[in-house]
């Protein structure tokens, strides 16, 4: 099942926006279909070469969903604050999304999965640590490859008042752009 993005005015225009998204989340959200039914897990990863890279333990409810069927969906997004503005009910949120389908596979190759490795480290502490072989064998890569993705985003605008709320309790900034995380 295929649905349309309802909101064209909010599709991301180019596959470039999608792929700043995905290099710049710092996490994003796997999607798997156990036999209980969905299940989501929050994941540090990785996207580079038009794939999307994490690790895992080697066992574990997403790794052996992932076993069985290896269709799955990911999603990254980053959230701005809540506005208010003169339409429809008047309370928007400020937001970019990208949203990913493909098929995960699991990397073997050690030299393969040791890059991937080092490469989502470094992109969270941009320290160089060392890898010890143990922890790389006893470590899962899955590799995402996306079959398909669409991009959504909201901005702030002029005719936006951003609203103090409990999640986001910041000064109001009317007329004022705030930035996206």
């Amino acid at each position: 099942m295929t649905t349309e993005i309802r909101r064209k005015d909010r599709v991301m225009k180019t596959s470039r926006e999608m792929e700043i998204l995905l290099e710049e989340a710092e996490i994003g959200r796997l999607a798997v279909a156990t036999k209980d039914g969905p299940y989501v897990v929050p994941v540090n990863y990785l996207f580079f070469g038009g794939n999307i890279y994490f690790h895992s333990a080697l066992s574990g409810r997403k790794v052996e969903s992932i076993r069985t069927d290896a269709r799955v969906c990911f999603l990254v997004d980053q959230v701005g604050p809540q506005v208010i503005y003169e339409q429809k009910c008047g309370v928007s949120q400020i937001y970019k999304s990208v949203i990913c389908f493909g098929k995960a596979e699991f990397v073997e190759d050690m030299i393969e999965r040791r890059a991937m490795l080092e490469r989502i480290v470094q992109k969270y502490l941009p320290a160089s640590l060392s890898m010890d072989e143990q922890n790389i064998r006893m470590t899962a890569v899955v590799k995402i490859v996306i079959e398909r993705m669409s991009g959504k985003v909201h901005d702030f605008s002029p005719s936006h008042t951003v609203v103090f709320n409990r999640f986001h309790p910041t000064q109001s900034t009317e007329g004022q752009q705030p930035p996206v995380k």
